[in-house]
C-alpha cells in the first residue's frame, strides 16, 4: 500500500500510471502473441477464428474491468479515510457480488455463442471450431472476473505495480503452455483456449494468495463475507 497524500504528486502519478500503460499494452500482446503461436502451428482456420472471437473476448474483458474500476474507485476512498472495516467489507460484496454475475454471464454467454456467431455471419467453415473456442473462454470468465477485481482492490491502495507483475505472469504462462501443447504436441485451438483459461486462473490465485498474505488490511475477515447492500446498490454514505 502507498499513501499517496503525501510527497509529489507528480512523482505518485507516474509511479502509479505507468503500470497501466504497461499493463494495457501487455494485454495487447498476450492477445497477439496468442494469435501468431494458433496462427503457426494449428492452420489459418485457427487464426481466423481467434481474430473472430478477439473482439467478443473484448468486449467482455471491458465490462469486467469496468465493473471493478468502479468498485475500485469505493475502495479507494475508504483507504483514503482510513476506513479499514468498511475497505474490508467493500472488497467482500466486489468478490461476492461480482463472482456470482460473472457465473450468471458465463452461463448466458456460452448458451448465446451460437446466436452471436450467426449474427456475426461468421464463415461456416470455421463457425464450429470458433464457437467450442468461445465457450471455452466464456467458462473461464470467473477467473478473469477474479483476477480484475483483485487487481483494482491493490490499485485501490496505491499498489499498480504487482497486478502488472501477475498479468505479466499469466501472459508468459500462456506463451509457454501454448508453445509446449500446440507446437511440440500439435493440439488444436480446443487446448489454445484451455491455455488462455488456465493462465488467467493462475494469475487469479497468485493475486488472491498475495493479497491475503501482504494486503490483510483489504482482505476480509471470516464475519464480512457477504453481500452488504448499501455498497452494492452505492447507497453507502460516508
Amino acid at each position: 500500500m502507498r499513501d499517496m497524500t503525501e510527497g509529489s504528486p507528480h512523482s505518485h502519478l507516474w509511479r502509479y500510471a505507468l503500470p497501466l500503460l504497461l499493463g494495457n499494452w501487455l494485454q495487447l500482446a498476450y492477445n497477439a502473441v496468442d494469435s501468431i503461436i494458433a496462427g503457426r502451428f494449428i492452420g489459418k482456420n485457427a487464426l481466423a477464428a481467434e481474430g473472430i472471437a478477439s473482439p467478443v473476448m473484448n468486449l467482455v474483458i471491458l465490462a469486467i474491468t469496468g465493473l471493478c474500476i468502479g468498485a475500485g474507485v469505493l475502495m479507494s476512498e475508504y483507504f483514503g479515510g482510513k476506513e479499514w472495516e468498511q475497505l474490508r467489507q467493500s472488497t467482500a460484496t466486489m468478490l461476492l457480488c461480482g463472482t456470482g454475475v460473472s457465473v450468471v454471464a458465463a452461463v448466458l454467454c456460452i448458451a448465446g455463442t451460437p446466436g452471436i456467431l450467426k449474427w456475426m455471419a461468421v464463415p461456416e467453415e470455421i463457425y464450429d471450431i470458433t464457437v467450442i473456442y468461445l465457450r471455452i473462454i466464456f467458462l473461464g470468465m470467473p477467473f478473469t472476473f477474479l483476477y480484475n477485481a483483485l487487481a483494482a482492490g491493490l490499485k485501490s491502495v496505491g499498489d499498480s505495480k504487482t497486478p502488472l507483475k501477475f498479468l505479466a505472469f499469466s501472459a508468459i504462462l500462456n506463451a509457454v503452455l501454448d508453445l509446449i501443447f500446440l507446437g511440440m504436441f500439435g493440439f488444436g485451438i480446443v487446448c489454445s483456449a484451455v491455455t488462455t483459461v488456465a493462465a488467467e486462473a493462475f494469475s487469479a490465485v497468485l493475486a488472491c494468495c498475495y493479497m491475503l498474505k501482504n494486503v490483510k488490511e483489504l482482505w476480509p475477515s471470516r464475519g464480512q463475507w457477504k453481500i452488504d447492500r448499501s455498497i452494492s446498490c452505492g447507497n453507502e454514505s460516508g
